[in-house]
């Protein structure tokens, strides 16, 4: 099974955590809307809320999205 994180010098970090109000901002997606590859960062993400993932994720998520989810998940490059 192939994994959407990655471990080389050509990874990129993104921080997901869960705020209380959408900015405004901020584009809004659902959880259910997104790539697999997407709900499976979600899911991947350690206990700081950080996860190392390829360019081309880190890429589709590069205007800083918020995820609707059981709650809010702000999603930014770390």
């Amino acid at each position: 099974m192939a994994t959407n994180t990655t471990s080389g010098s050509d990874a990129r970090t993104l921080r997901v955590r869960p705020i209380d109000d959408v900015p405004p901002d901020r584009p809004v997606w659902h959880f259910d809307e997104l790539p697999e590859r997407a709900q499976q960062l979600l899911a991947e993400r350690d206990d700081r809320g950080c996860v190392a993932v390829a360019p081309d994720l880190a890429s589709a998520f590069a205007d800083e999205p918020v995820v609707v989810f059981s709650e809010y998940l702000l999603i930014e490059s770390a």
